[in-house]
């Protein structure tokens, strides 16, 4: 017997439009995965590697932990967290993955972001 989590039914939240006749079905899936990968954005230390990335073009996990003064294997939660928001992309040399930053995933982020932003109820 193989060791399988167990599907689980899709939860879905079904809202009536304006007009009455019409529903829109929201995936709370859908939602959770938005706000995870706004959350990777919004953390003071992911924000402080992101720019360490930038500033260096690319950089590998071993010059970011250092010169963050960190533990190896909290920088590197921090970048996998990152990097299934696809804030970053990676490229293989041998062992070392070196980590450079997804400008245009970004911009699709602050879009986004921006947008929810200015209508949010006052």
């Amino acid at each position: 017997m193989k060791n399988e989590k167990a599907k689980l039914p899709q939860q879905v939240l079904v809202i009536n439009s304006d007009k009455g006749s019409d529903k829109i079905s929201v995936e709370l899936s859908t939602i959770k995965r938005a706000a995870l990968t706004l959350r990777a954005l919004y953390h003071p230390l992911r924000k402080t590697i992101l720019e360490l990335i930038q500033d260096n073009g690319e950089s590998i996990v071993t010059d970011i932990y250092k010169k963050m003064k960190i533990e190896q294997s909290v920088c590197s939660q921090h970048l996998a967290i990152l990097r299934r928001a696809e804030v970053v992309t990676t490229r293989r040399n041998g062992k070392q993955i070196f980590y450079s930053v997804n400008p245009k995933r970004i911009g699709e982020i602050y879009d986004l972001a921006k947008s929810l932003a200015q209508r949010t109820v006052k």
